[in-house]
């Protein structure tokens, strides 16, 4: 077995010392291709589908899929136990190839370490399998290609971020849909109301009493690392990059680039702790002090760039200037 196979979860262990089923494979999961008779639509982001994929009674797999400019697909998914991409390059089961993101390796993360990348084969299907780091750098990367024997497979990971956090709601909720929301009782003290949706942003009301405090802005599915909030006094852009950013309360220096071609503008951040529990670097600016990031340069770009000490992001907009149109208006409540 390669030593790229890595699992996500120590369930790994305990599923090896439980006799295979029959459609399984060798570390007990399941290859993402292996049931297309059973495999039922879950739902769909940014491009991508999602289908959910059953052994009988038993649930397998989840995937997403998209189509090429050509009219392939490739596939990513996952059975709880290990990350795959799945491309329709007819090979052999424990090949070797390469796997490059961005131009680069990401055998170390984004960017990072060498391009070595091993699989197996399912039919038509060429298999990979994705380490953290490798899916690291599909989530943060534009293109890829992977190499299979004496075939090369390029493909763009716009997206990819949505689709394997798509994926990962569907295999954690065994394929099944989530259930019509029930409807929400009178906001209480400290409640969170939903103002509205854009797409995938989601508007909310922040309140106390029957009064608006604040109103968030955020797409969980899509841009999960990127939130915008607003009160009385202050606007804010809180973002994070899943790396450590710093100590509760510091306040960091950072360049700000939203999208190519522009300059890089200088402001600082706070790392706070949002009402989620996570850690972020929040960029507050005053309302009285005119037009700023929120106003001005965000609805004008296609993605923004955040880099500093322990500090680096760059996630695509797409969608923001709905979601701030409605942010906004929320806003016209806020006292």
């Amino acid at each position: 077995m390669s030593t790229l196979r890595i699992v996500a979860f120590t369930t790994l262990a305990a599923a090896a010392a439980l006799p295979a089923l029959a459609q399984t494979n060798d570390y007990g999961g399941y290859d993402i291709v292996s049931q297309p008779r059973n495999e039922i639509f879950y739902g769909d982001t940014r491009g991508w589908r999602v289908f959910a994929a059953r052994d009988g009674a038993t649930f397998a797999y989840c995937f997403a899929d998209t189509d090429q400019s050509n009219g392939s697909s490739h596939r990513l998914g996952w059975d709880g136990m290990q990350w795959q991409l799945a491309v329709p390059l007819r090979s052999q089961p424990d090949w070797e190839g390469t796997l490059q993101i961005d131009g680069a390796g990401s055998g170390q993360g984004y960017g990072r370490g060498g391009d070595f990348i091993s699989g197996t084969a399912y039919g038509d299907w060429s298999i990979a399998w994705l380490g953290e780091a490798e899916l690291d750098g599909i989530r943060r990367g534009n293109v890829a290609v992977l190499g299979v024997g004496k075939h090369d497979y390029d493909f763009s990971l716009s997206g990819a971020t949505a689709a394997t956090l798509k994926v990962q709601e569907c295999v954690e909720r065994s394929g099944l849909a989530e259930p019509a929301v029930a409807a929400q009782p009178e906001p209480a003290e400290g409640d969170i109301v939903r103002f509205g949706k854009a797409g995938n942003w989601i508007v909310n009301e922040i309140r106390e009493g029957a009064q608006t405090v604040a109103c968030e802005a955020l797409d969980p599915t899509g841009n999960p690392d990127l939130r915008f909030e607003i009160d009385r006094d202050y606007s804010y852009i809180d973002f994070r990059d899943r790396g450590p950013l710093g100590d509760l309360g510091a306040r960091i220096p950072i360049r700000v680039l939203f999208g190519p071609g522009s300059s890089w503008s200088e402001t600082e951040v706070e790392i706070i702790e949002g009402r989620d529990g996570d850690k972020w670097a929040r960029i507050a600016e005053g309302r009285s002090d005119g037009p700023g990031f929120l106003d001005d340069a965000i609805p004008n770009a296609p993605q923004v760039s955040f880099v500093g000490e322990n500090i680096m992001l760059e996630t695509p907009l797409d969608g923001t200037n709905r979601a701030l149109d409605l942010f906004f208006r929320c806003s016209d409540r806020v006292r």
